[in-house]
């Protein structure tokens, strides 16, 4: 059947009233406003990175993998005990629109509204969707080895960001 069409603008694939419960894996994934590169950017794509590794230190959340990709990026976390998920979405992405329009002098939506959430659910699919992830510059062209992409958990740079020891 397909997808009525939406009157506010909005996405259908935008879920109202998400569930998020602790110690439950998910893949994230946030666009820039109108798919504009501002991530290709290394002080840009460093923000989110920085973001992300708040998440971790404030203890919301484990990082398994992540990926800031030219317009986007993905993460894999799991969200632990009092952490909720589009709250912990929200504060970074208000965070990091506001220290990148604030670094670039540019004002206004950095992000489109909402993020896309996939709930992980074992240890399998966990570890595919990571796989994807930093994957994810090889099959858009930007490298040839997923390694060299320096905005993702697959760069040697970047290992120590990683809960993977933690692994569910």
């Amino acid at each position: 059947m397909p997808t009525p069409p939406n009157p506010a603008g909005r996405s259908s694939l935008l879920r109202q009233g998400r569930v998020s419960q602790p110690w439950d894996c998910y893949v994230i994934t946030k666009v820039v406003q109108h798919r504009r590169p501002l991530l290709a950017d290394a002080g840009n794509a460093t923000v989110i990175i920085d973001s992300l590794q708040h998440l971790r230190i404030s203890d919301q959340a484990k990082l398994f993998a992540f990926c800031v990709m030219p317009d986007h990026f993905h993460a894999a976390v799991c969200l632990m005990p009092g952490a909720v998920l589009s709250a912990m979405i929200g504060a970074l992405s208000k965070f990091s629109a506001r220290r990148v329009n604030k670094t670039t002098g540019q004002s206004g939506a950095f992000w489109q509204e909402g993020f896309h959430d996939r709930h992980c659910r074992n240890r399998d699919e966990l570890g595919e969707l990571c796989e994807y992830i930093e994957h994810n510059p090889v099959r858009a062209g930007l490298v040839e080895v997923a390694a060299e992409w320096r905005f993702s958990s697959a760069s040697p740079l970047r290992q120590d960001m990683l809960d993977r020891e933690w692994w569910p």
